[in-house]
């Protein structure tokens, strides 16, 4: 049977030549490519369907399928047995049971990020930040005795905007590879980079408790980027950035909420004063306010860090630093 050739520009921009039939489908010309069917053909702006036929000297467009390749990447990437957030007092649910709502102090305008102090030492902590002492004092996982990291900002935020970081990210930035360059170790830039680490194993081990005052200020998906996933190229970017795995997200809580219909947290907006755990892996992101409101943030990271970031956390003027084996990175690590 003759063959003609369609010209197909592949989505790494490079254009690639295909030899069909005039019984060719769109469906067949996807079998042909190394690619599968995760993805779609455009033609003068317009998708084709997989049962259409093709003609001569066509130039056609691929462009990722997003739904389908979430589909069969979720599982890869997600880990979503277990709880990966954990609210104070046992609630797990926004239904109807209550929940425990944390006591704040007055705010002052404090802003301090990821300054080392002792567990269960409040001389270790200084004096104007006494007004947490109930919040921090309520981490439950964490030990007397270790190294920990607060982060308090209390701020006006305006309407449309976030006080903290916007879009999906993890506290971990995966690995050394996804730092800015000067901050690579040489060698060993596949190596995961700890910033809490948590389990949930009975009860909540190391991890990241977080809080603040204001409804919808925060969202919180119950799943995890699998840990072998965590150092693979393209999976977490530049300081754990997760957003373009959204789909993938979406798909999880689909997912869960079609078997686990009594279950209603698969993504949730973190309540007013409720103290929360999370893992380094947990995909969260903060959220823009729909009108001018004060915010007070509450953080306390776990001992297990891999790196400070001098230029950008509090020095504790009592003293406290981290420990010897948490590498000390100076310099703007954005830039």
């Amino acid at each position: 049977m003759a063959t003609f050739p369609i010209y197909i520009r592949h989505f790494d921009g490079s254009q690639r030549a295909f030899d069909i039939t005039l019984t060719d489908t769109v469906k067949d010309v996807k079998e042909m490519m190394e690619e599968g069917d995760m993805f779609d053909l455009i033609y003068a702006g317009a998708e084709l369907d997989d049962k259409q036929t093709l003609e001569p000297n066509m130039e056609l467009e691929m462009v990722v399928d997003r739904q389908k390749l979430a589909e069969s990447r979720a599982d890869e990437i997600f880990d979503y047995e277990g709880s990966s957030f954990w609210e104070y007092g046992g609630a797990t649910t926004e239904s109807e049971r209550g929940y425990v709502e944390m006591e704040f102090p007055p705010p002052t305008d404090i802003n301090i990020n990821m300054m080392p102090f002792v567990f269960g030492d409040k001389n270790s902590i200084p004096s104007e930040y006494h007004g947490y002492l109930p919040l921090i004092n309520s981490c439950w996982g964490l030990r007397s005795g270790q190294i920990c990291y607060l982060t308090i900002q209390e701020s006006l935020v305006k309407k449309d905007t976030s006080q903290r970081r916007a879009g999906l990210h993890i506290e971990t930035p995966g690995s050394f590879e996804n730092l800015h360059p000067k901050h690579r170790l040489g060698g060993g830039d596949n190596m995961r980079v700890d910033w809490g680490i948590g389990v949930m194993e009975y009860s909540c081990y190391g991890g990241i408790y977080m809080s603040s005052t204001v409804s919808d200020s925060c969202r919180v998906f119950n799943c995890r980027i699998r840990e072998d996933k965590l150092t693979e190229p393209g999976i977490v970017r530049s300081h754990g950035d997760v957003s373009h795995l959204e789909p993938e997200l979406k798909l999880i809580c689909e997912h869960r909420k079609k078997y686990a219909p009594f279950v209603d947290n698969h993504v949730i907006n973190m309540r007013p004063k409720a103290l929360y755990w999370i893992t380094d892996r947990t995909p969260h992101e903060s959220l823009p306010l729909a009108e001018d409101t004060y915010r007070q943030y509450f953080r306390v990271v776990s001992p297990s860090i891999s790196v400070w970031f001098a230029d950008h956390s509090t020095a504790n003027p009592l003293g406290i630093v981290p420990p010897s084996d948490v590498i000390i990175l100076k310099g703007n690590k954005f830039e």
